[in-house]
């Protein structure tokens, strides 16, 4: 038979350590930076699409396509998350 090692358990959190439910709603700040964040992205991946060469649609380029989709999508939805919130 082989010897297991006894591993280590993650110690429980006390309630006090919790964070309230109503401090887990982010502010529109906090969103708002979030929107920044994801046109500086979308930005960027624009840049490397531009440089990308005569437009065919090589693997990396599809790759780089499907971020920018999916970085769109996320933006989109955290917008409406914000007029949600307010």
């Amino acid at each position: 038979m082989a010897a297991f090692a006894q591993l280590e358990q993650t110690r429980v959190v006390s309630p006090e350590q919790d964070v309230p439910s109503e401090q887990r709603i982010p502010s529109d700040a906090e969103l708002s930076s979030v929107v920044g964040q994801l046109d500086a992205l979308l930005e960027r991946i624009g840049e490397l699409l531009s440089h990308g060469g005569d437009g065919d649609r090589t693997d990396d380029t599809a790759g780089l396509l499907e971020v920018e989709r999916h970085l769109r999508g996320a933006r989109r939805e955290l917008g409406r998350t914000r007029r949600r919130l307010r």
